[in-house]
């Protein structure tokens, strides 16, 4: 799966699922944990939307905030475990 085929769904999901609108200024490097998007619950619900969305689950040892700070660092994660 393409990088930009990944920022692509997971833009769709923060839009739809999460903020539930059709915010463009959202992109790439949207700091999301440092503006309150991602928080513990929306973190368990991302989880989850991965493991439905590319057949990943996240192991703990990768569950910290370097990886989920904006799209970029979500789809490095994602890119790098279905490249495993």
């Amino acid at each position: 799966m393409q990088r930009d085929e990944v920022i692509h769904k997971l833009k769709n999901y923060f839009l739809s699922e999460v903020l539930e609108s059709e915010d463009t200024r959202l992109d790439e490097t949207t700091p999301l944990l440092e503006w309150g998007i991602l928080n513990s619950f929306e973190m368990i619900r991302l989880f989850h939307y991965i493991n439905s969305e590319f057949g990943l689950d996240i192991p703990p040892e990768k569950m910290m905030a370097d990886h989920f700070k904006n799209m970029l660092t979500i789809t490095d994660l994602i890119c790098n475990r279905l490249e495993n």
